[in-house]
């Protein structure tokens, strides 16, 4: 009786350690895919400033010729901690910090 409860705790280890590694290995691939925006979400709450993934986002947006997008929508542009701006792709295009924005002509956009 003594030696099947050994073996039977071993085992019992041994299930959970296979179940702990499972999800260990389903939280990182959770992570790994939607690491796009859970980075930039996480970034955003330790850096004081988001300018380069605005830029980024501006510039995909002009790569692709999404015109609404670009030239319509607001997004906040955090410069610092306590300064932030509303602004268009098209016009943070304008500023210095946009200037390798792909810019495009927002005639008639909105």
């Amino acid at each position: 009786m003594k030696g099947k409860k050994g073996v039977e705790l071993a085992l019992n280890t041994i299930i959970l350690i296979v179940l702990a590694i499972i999800v260990l290995v389903a939280l990182v691939l959770l992570f790994n895919r939607s690491s796009g925006s859970f980075g930039e979400k996480m970034d955003s709450f330790f850096t004081s400033s988001n300018v380069d993934s605005v830029v980024s986002q501006c510039d995909t947006l002009g790569e692709q010729e999404r015109k609404y997008e670009f030239c319509c929508v607001n997004r906040t542009v955090k410069l610092s901690k306590s300064e932030k701006l509303e602004l268009t792709c098209s016009l943070a295009s304008e500023k210095s910090w946009g200037s390798s924005i792909n810019k495009l002509v927002c005639t008639g956009a909105c």
